[in-house]
């Protein structure tokens, strides 16, 4: 297309605008009123686009929030550049213009599907005007056909981000028509940030179905519980220091320790391969280790009569749980017989583990299973 049309920049009526295109622009209150007080104090600084049909009649290609705030500073008339050409070209002239404004994804494809439907463009010609991918230009058509016109004018009136729409009240709409719907309406009443809807529509995915009709009919109660319930553990969390979290996170371990014993029947069994067992072992040596430091690093503090020296009346850490059933097998795992019967438990000594059979050259450069 030829884009030397010819262009004359004057004072025109916007009574005389034909705002066709206005379906194609989201509007944003924050924006418009920031350009009115500019507009009040500096005047109109960029003209708009227009394109012009008539002798007084033109139709407005670019500049509708500018239109908006000139209206507001109750002025009849805008500073346009005049555009004589065809609409389609004045269309892909603006839509390439992406240096000089970054558009939202709905408006590239509002205005995609005009050139598309209207203009009865190809996909591939219209990514050739553009200097994109065809399937750039698929995927932005793809994406505006895909949400319902009600959805469409609520991104259109500034009510709910195009991310949202896309990420969040689409998916949902898709499963649960009902609960698309009703979390549009509500959200139409007042906005929530691309992180609240992110964290709503996670909490969404994990609830049951009463807890999910509550987040979508009330989901600005639902957000405002939720930063309840965590401004209360951080306040618990503040309130038991650093000894709660030493409490909480050890509690943890004792029972990531409970489902690892659980696991060691199935895990250590007579077929294994020694590759996979030496493995095994070797993960849980470099865990044993941890252990064996934090408990020097506990005898060198716990002592109320010297502080940085062992402490003679505790019991020794390393002991473990006084009750037999709790207590490894020494013998288990340095005299395990390979052909034992199925299911033999394979446990750990609190020293060296030798395993009969093994390779000195242990695969990744791991020499033996305590180095």
């Amino acid at each position: 297309m030829d884009f030397g049309h010819i262009r004359e920049v004057k004072e025109i009526e916007i009574a005389q605008i034909d705002l066709r295109y206005a379906h194609t622009r989201i509007q944003r209150p924050e924006r418009l009123c920031s350009l009115s007080g500019s507009i009040e104090r500096f005047g109109q600084i960029l003209p708009v686009i227009v394109l012009r049909e008539g002798v007084n009649s033109f139709v407005l290609i670019d500049g509708y929030l500018r239109v908006n705030a000139v209206r507001r500073c109750l002025r009849d008339t805008v500073m346009a550049e005049i555009w004589e050409c065809k609409k389609e070209e004045a269309l892909v002239e603006v839509l390439a213009r992406t240096h000089s404004r970054k558009w939202d994804l709905i408006e590239e494809a509002a205005l995609i599907r005009e050139l598309h439907d209207h203009s009865h463009l190809s996909q591939s010609k219209i990514a050739s005007l553009l200097g994109r991918r065809q399937g750039w230009v698929s995927g932005r058509l793809a994406l505006y056909h895909a949400l319902s016109e009600d959805l469409l004018e609520l991104i259109r009136e500034g009510a709910i981000s195009t991310w949202a729409a896309t990420r969040v009240i689409a998916p949902i709409a898709r499963a649960m028509p009902e609960h698309g719907k009703a979390l549009s309406e509500n959200l139409s009443k007042a906005s929530l940030s691309t992180r609240e809807m992110a964290l709503l529509y996670r909490h969404y995915q994990k609830a049951n179905r009463k807890q999910r009709e509550n987040i979508v009919r009330e989901p600005f109660l639902f957000l405002k519980a939720l930063h309840a319930r965590e401004e209360a553990a951080e306040a618990k969390s503040l309130k038991e220091g650093l000894e709660g979290k030493w409490l909480r996170e050890c509690r943890v371990i004792a029972h990531m320790l409970r489902g690892l014993r659980k696991e060691v029947p199935t895990l250590f069994y007579s077929g294994q391969s020694n590759l996979e067992r030496r493995l095994l072992l070797t993960a849980f040596e470099e865990s044993q280790g941890q252990f064996v430091k934090l408990g020097k690093e506990i005898r060198r503090y716990d002592c109320d009569d010297h502080p940085g020296e062992p402490t003679s009346h505790h019991e020794p850490l390393s002991a473990g749980s006084p009750h037999a059933a709790d207590q490894p097998n020494p013998q288990t795992l340095s005299k395990h017989d390979p052909t034992g019967p199925p299911g033999e438990v394979a446990t750990e000594t609190a020293t060296r583990i030798p395993l009969r059979g093994a390779s000195p050259h242990l695969p990744g450069g791991v020499q033996s299973l305590s180095g």
